[in-house]
């Protein structure tokens, strides 16, 4: 392959009108893929890609778009694709991807399709391939630590993760099941991996265990003895790896539970200690918050839950390099700096794809929405809550932003600052933390001026760098008759013609959008410290201090999910032995005047119980 001489045009000094206008605030990377608009009604139909009859919600798609979304590889590299297929779980012969555990973990098996997912993958895995001499030698020699390079060519496909993986769930009412998708998943990662580096180690361990594997690896006429040992050597080899990015993520870090994620933690790290090779950047990823629904966040003016992110390529490279991605950064060769694995083809036709996405609308098989009650909590939402979550007008328009200079206008979205919210900070504290700025190494000059020399910078910055510089390399690389100012202008239509910029000290709050399907996205505030509406309208020191997540049994009253014991389950304890809110897990805060109370007579007051059945019924119809 032709290598792309990123002295010419990708540098910090040769980019000053694209990296101006894309500075930390504004080229920032979200941990997803966004978007939707519209409103739609149920309506059930069979899904040709699950065992069960699931009930999918008219949200947009057809069948096929919404295959594209489960199984569309953005570039995203975890595995040897060979090896996840045989790998068995740590304690038994049975394999890793067998349903009852895809399940345990809280992902969605999948049937096999012809041409869509061969395998029966889960939903959201899918194999990568990789078509590129050097990312394929890189990768191998980076991860599998063999002298022999030749042997690379057997790692062509890998096993990745899509958006699709963290971004779609499903919900059970009266044994029936319904999708939702780009809805947040009751799946939890963080034990995923540590499972799946207990039974590489198993594997390796183990005599039998190790010959089934090698035996189904290198079922294709290649299993002897020397392979079987060579083979070890590089599961041996890329357990290490697996047991470093744990260790850089998870030490020190409280357990995540079902439906949380610090996405942004491990972003930061991979892209300042694994890619810089400076493992004191790392921090903790101690920050855990609720996957975010998707719908709308297309046109969102700002998203993350911190509201810092707009610019969709920018993003959606910044989740890809989240979720294992290859890229080639710390290297003295200029040339292979930037290479990456990540697709940005795909990933803007998912980026289309999202733009697509409607929220989903209670109905049948719910039950009916008490029509006198929507219309008194309607009001009380109107005096109390639209200021913050604005709804749509009798047009079905949201408010939305002035037009900017490229006549593209977005939704209105408002930032709440922490004194005021009152909700736990971690995740936003940790976010612009000067404690927590890192040594930026060989990305250096790649920085706006201001910053090439200071001994060290706020994280993301460098993560904003890399990934301007990913995306500038993969478009050149793509299509080498580009010129400098062509790949800008096509940088700027990718990321959605964003300009607008955003200070640092603004990041210090979360932001509060619209509230359409808000239902079927419990637990609730960004930490999903709240187990259901109802809670989460009273006062925060009446809310319940722990309850256990796992379930996908909606209440339809209260709006949350059953606590169940049964099945998967995790307890969320909101504090600690001695009554302490833990880091990362308060359920304090959207407290008071306009979030639990109400005005009247110019005093304010709680909501009376029957107030917060109006309010969510009404919430119901958003």
């Amino acid at each position: 392959m032709k290598k792309l001489n990123l002295n010419k045009g990708i540098r910090y000094q040769n980019t000053s009108n694209f990296i101006k206008r894309s500075s930390i605030f504004y080229i920032l990377p979200l941990l997803l893929l966004i978007g939707c608009e519209g409103e739609k009604e149920i309506a059930p139909e069979k899904e040709a890609s699950q065992q069960v009859d699931v009930i999918t919600f008219e949200q947009g798609w057809t069948q096929d778009q919404r295959l594209d979304f489960y199984n569309t590889s953005q570039g995203s590299q975890l595995i040897p694709y060979s090896w996840f297929m045989a790998l068995e779980q740590s304690d038994t012969e049975n394999l890793f991807r067998a349903k009852e555990n895809i399940e345990q973990l809280g992902y969605i098996p999948q049937q096999k399709i012809p041409g869509r997912n061969p395998d029966g993958l889960p939903i959201g895995f899918v194999k990568d391939d990789i078509k590129e001499d050097f990312l394929s030698s890189a990768l191998y020699a980076s991860r599998l630590s063999s002298s022999d390079e030749a042997i690379y060519k057997e790692y062509r496909e890998w096993l990745g993760l899509t958006c699709a993986a963290c971004h779609t769930s499903e919900i059970t009412h009266n044994k029936q099941t319904l999708r939702i998708d780009g809805g947040p998943p009751m799946a939890d990662f963080q034990t995923m991996i540590k499972m799946m580096s207990k039974a590489l180690t198993a594997t390796t361990s183990d005599g039998d265990k190790l010959a089934r594997f090698a035996k189904n690896v290198l079922a294709d006429g290649g299993y002897n003895e020397t392979e079987q040992q060579r083979l070890k050597a590089e599961v041996i080899a890329y357990t290490a790896w697996l047991n470093n990015y744990i260790q850089i993520n998870y030490h020190g870090a409280m357990p995540y539970g079902y439906g949380r994620l610090d996405a942004f933690g491990a972003i930061l790290n991979r892209v300042t200690a694994s890619f810089t090779g400076i493992e004191d950047n790392a921090t903790p990823s101690n920050a855990p918050v609720s996957y975010p629904f998707l719908w709308n966040t297309s046109q969102l003016s700002w998203v993350q839950w911190n509201g810092s992110a707009n610019n969709h390529i920018s993003r959606n490279v910044g989740e890809v390099s989240g979720v294992f991605a290859h890229t080639i950064v710390d290297t003295p060769n200029d040339d292979e700096r930037f290479y990456s694995s990540a697709k940005i083809v795909n990933l803007d036709q998912l980026e289309q794809l999202m733009s697509k996405l409607d929220s989903p609308k209670w109905g049948a098989p719910l039950p009916a929405i008490d029509a006198t009650k929507a219309a008194k909590g309607e009001a009380l939402f109107a005096a109390n809550c639209v200021m913050c979550h604005s709804i749509r007008d009798k047009n079905g328009e949201f408010p939305m932003t002035a037009p900017n200079q490229y006549d593209k206008q977005f939704i209105k979205i408002t930032r709440v600052g922490l004194p005021k919210i009152g909700t736990d900070p971690l995740m936003a504290g940790n976010f612009v933390n000067p404690v927590f700025n890192v040594d930026p190494g060989v990305m250096r000059e790649y920085l706006p001026p201001e910053d090439q020399d200071k001994p060290k910078v706020a994280r993301a910055k460098v993560l904003s760098a890399v990934v301007g510089n990913v995306i500038y390399n993969r478009l050149a690389a793509s299509n080498p008759k580009l010129s400098h100012a062509e790949i800008m202008s096509l940088i700027l239509e990718l990321g959605g013609f964003y300009t607008e910029t955003i200070k640092p000290e603004e990041l210090l709050a979360y932001k509060a959008r619209p509230l359409n399907g808000v239902w079927a996205t419990a637990p609730y505030l960004h930490n999903g410290s709240v187990s259901s509406l109802y809670q989460l309208l009273l006062s925060d020191t009446e809310r319940e201090k722990s309850f256990y997540v796992g379930s996908r049994e909606l209440d339809t009253k209260q709006v949350g999910f059953e606590p169940n014991q049964d099945g998967n389950s995790f307890l969320f304890n909101t504090v600690d032995k001695q009554g302490k809110p833990i880091p990362g897990n308060s359920n304090l805060g959207h407290s008071g005047p306009n979030y639990t109370q109400t005005q009247e007579g110019g005093e304010w007051r709680d909501y009376t119980s029957e107030e917060r059945y109006q309010l969510i019924e009404y919430m119901k119809t958003l």
